[in-house]
């Protein structure tokens, strides 16, 4: 059985997956490595590791000949910077366990159908060549947009690994913590019964925890250094 851990990873590769789809970028896995066959959109990384049970040979075996700017360090054990990496963020996975007694809400939230929506959400959240359109087609995967005095939060939602994934989450009123409530009970909601997993940092994985989310296991984002 997976851990809450193995289950955000799985579902995190699952959605940089859709993501690298979308911009018609092949993708692979070997051993306990998943990655691209070529440069990763911005904000992805190159490589993902897939458990545990990494390690950094595994990581260079799958690199090979290839240049490699980018890899996320699922579990943080890999120290990578005796071979050219630093790391650019640790962050934490986080967990909410399925809700089944939601109590409806009015909220001013809604599914982005739209390319006109989904302009002003990319642009909102600086993802405008990064978020394609024909994300709005896969079915595994709803985009949430709210409009309060004129700004625009947002949130991804992906289905996967048996859990939903919850991402690029963004508030334009500083409301985070609200916002996250607001996350539980929407997507409890449009994908009943599952389980929730994402992961965040500073500010954001604060206002996470404090809105009932759980802290299960660090993270770290490793890029090359530039000489």
């Amino acid at each position: 059985m997976k851990s809450q851990v193995d289950v955000a990873v799985l579902n995190n590769i699952i959605w940089c997956g859709i993501v690298c789809d979308t911009h018609e970028i092949a993708q692979t896995s070997k051993g306990h490595v998943w990655g691209l066959l070529s440069k990763a959109p911005i904000f992805y990384p190159d490589i993902i590791t897939l458990n545990r049970n990494v390690t950094i040979e595994d990581v260079k075996d799958f690199i090979g000949t290839r240049e490699i700017t980018s890899i996320k360090d699922s579990y943080a054990n890999l120290d990578m910077s005796s071979f050219g990496f630093k790391i650019l963020l640790e962050a934490e996975w986080i967990y909410h366990a399925p809700v089944t007694d939601v109590e409806l809400i009015h909220t001013s939230w809604r599914v982005i159908t739209t390319e006109k929506d989904l302009l002003q959400w990319t642009f909102a959240n600086g993802t405008e060549n990064v978020i394609k359109s024909n994300l709005l087609q896969q079915k595994n995967v709803k985009m949430f947009i709210r409009e309060h005095n004129g700004e625009i939060s947002g949130f991804i939602a992906n289905l996967g690994a048996n859990a939903v994934g919850i991402s690029n989450v963004f508030s334009a009123d500083n409301a985070i913590e609200s916002l996250w409530i607001d996350i539980t009970k929407i997507v409890s909601t449009e994908f009943p019964g599952l389980p929730m997993v994402g992961y965040e940092q500073s500010y954001d994985l604060t206002a996470a925890l404090l809105s009932g989310w759980t802290s299960v296991g660090p993270l770290r984002v490793w890029i090359k250094e530039k000489h």
